[in-house]
């Protein structure tokens, strides 16, 4: 399937709502340096004691998988500059995954 014909097939597909891409980091320098990579995709700080929130809005379900993807690159920055650094990718279910990936 072509990549125009998968966007007519989003595009008809019924709308549900779509919930924002959640990170969870910690310390706050880590935390601050994601928001920072990841403002260009409207990123929204929220102070935590332990651990910060960074939560971004996709714009449609068809770009969810986009943010996310950038989230993962950005992910590997931040671990790289704060080694100590602890991020999580929560899921829609709750369940927390931890940044950057492994390797396969």
């Amino acid at each position: 399937m072509r990549r125009a014909e998968a966007r007519v097939l989003w595009a008809r597909m019924p709308t549900a709502p779509i919930r924002p891409v959640l990170i969870y980091v910690a310390p706050e320098a880590a935390a601050r340096e994601l928001h920072e990579l990841l403002v260009d995709y409207q990123a929204e700080y929220e102070p935590g004691e332990e651990l910060h929130t960074i939560s971004i809005e996709p714009v449609d379900a068809l770009r969810r998988g986009t943010v996310i993807y950038r989230v993962i690159q950005a992910s590997r920055t931040v671990s790289a500059h704060h080694p100590d650094s602890t991020l999580y990718l929560v899921t829609e279910d709750g369940s927390r995954w931890r940044l950057p990936p492994p390797a396969l």
